[in-house]
């Protein structure tokens, strides 16, 4: 287990996007536009009408992914995660609306607003971290200090 202390919020960015934008792309547009290093998601709401994301498919090592696309409405009912070295990793809890379930996985390029997504964004400063390869476990990323 590792795990670091320290830092801050140092600005927040509220985030509202529009029917036919695309979630991912705008999220890293605003990440390079804001000059985002560090940040938490602390909440997003919305619809897709495409979405698209993944999720795991076995307990074994190397990590082995299942992709999924679904048109049609989607219900988000939270997404969160982490924007490490100004790269977004993002989960999401959804509701598909035409069959019913509900599920979670991670988030993938090419998801496209339905009515709204609005999401909050906390700019973290004072906290020096990235990202590198698990040595124990092939395929998994862990952080550490830079």
């Amino acid at each position: 287990m590792k795990y670091f202390t320290g830092g801050k919020i140092e600005r927040v960015i509220i985030v509202s996007l529009t029917p036919g934008e695309l979630f991912l792309e705008s999220i890293e547009e605003i990440i390079k536009k804001e000059n985002i290093e560090t940040a938490v998601i602390t909440s997003g709401i919305g619809s897709f009408r495409k979405f698209k994301y993944h999720t795991i498919t076995w307990c074994g090592m190397p990590p082995k992914d299942k992709f999924y696309e679904i048109e049609g409405p989607i219900e988000i009912g939270g997404i969160q995660g982490l924007i490490v070295e100004g790269e977004p990793h993002l989960h999401i809890t959804f509701n598909n609306c035409e069959t019913g379930e509900t599920s979670t996985g991670h988030i993938e390029h090419g998801c496209e607003i339905c009515y709204l997504v609005e999401v909050c964004i906390g700019v973290i400063s004072g906290i020096e971290i990235k990202k590198v390869k698990d040595p124990q476990n092939p395929g998994v990323v862990a952080f550490d200090t830079k």
